[in-house]
């Protein structure tokens, strides 16, 4: 972790970076459920359900396709955005600037999200987004803890539930297949570094902070169900 730091100060001492790391907070800032909903006739999304800009409140208009629709773009704003670095800085940084610029990312894309300034610096529960970064980064991890939500999910009649379920795994089986790496039972390809089991524990810490409500009404078993 005191690399990704060494690294990251690094990183700001270079002018085409710093606004790289700023457009990528923009591109996560973006509330696609907020603009998909307003597009599609049935208001201001803040005023349904929940009033999240997220898909499973989007999934209470009773449109289903816009609730898709809302989370296609959630997950690929984070991936396009790491996908599109990795293309541009790969040829001129070496693994670990990249690496940490990546990460860098990863964490300002879902605090955009979660902190949208064109939403006054609210936003969403960063579930979607956080899929597109862990697809990015370890893409069996990410499938492995989107099988956790959906389980949990359809167990319990519960998104919130699944969701927490999904972030809470997903530090974890990133650990997993690291160690799995290490001694020869995944191919190399596969590698996951500490740095990145830190970040996704950042991110699950980030969720796990933005959905404190839900988790109280769990608790008294008044959340809503799917």
């Amino acid at each position: 972790m005191f690399i990704f730091i060494e690294n990251f100060f690094e990183l700001i001492k270079y002018q085409n970076i710093i606004i790289f790391l700023l457009f990528g907070f923009i591109i996560g800032s973006i509330p696609f459920g907020l603009i998909i909903v307003k597009i599609s006739g049935y208001g201001d999304i803040r005023k349904i359900g929940s009033g999240n800009i997220g898909a499973t409140n989007v999934l209470r208009t009773g449109n289903k396709f816009i609730a898709v629709l809302t989370l296609i773009f959630d997950v690929s704003k984070s991936f396009i955005i790491l996908y599109l670095a990795q293309i541009i800085f790969k040829p001129i940084l070496n693994e670990s600037l990249l690496v940490t610029l990546l990460l860098s990312l990863s964490l300002l894309s879902i605090l955009g999200h979660m902190f949208s300034p064109f939403l006054l610096f609210k936003g969403g529960k960063g579930i979607a987004t956080s899929a597109g970064i862990l697809l990015f980064l370890s893409w069996p991890c990410a499938l492995l803890a989107m099988s956790i939500w959906l389980l949990f999910a359809l167990i319990f009649k519960t998104s919130s539930l699944g969701a927490l379920s999904a972030s809470i795994s997903a530090p974890i089986l990133f650990w997993i297949i690291s160690k799995l790496v290490e001694i020869g039972l995944l191919p190399n390809s596969l590698y996951i570094n500490n740095t990145e089991i830190y970040i996704v524990l950042i991110i699950t810490l980030l969720i796990w902070t933005k959905h404190i409500p839900n988790i109280k009404r769990i608790i008294k078993g008044t959340e809503s169900k799917i």
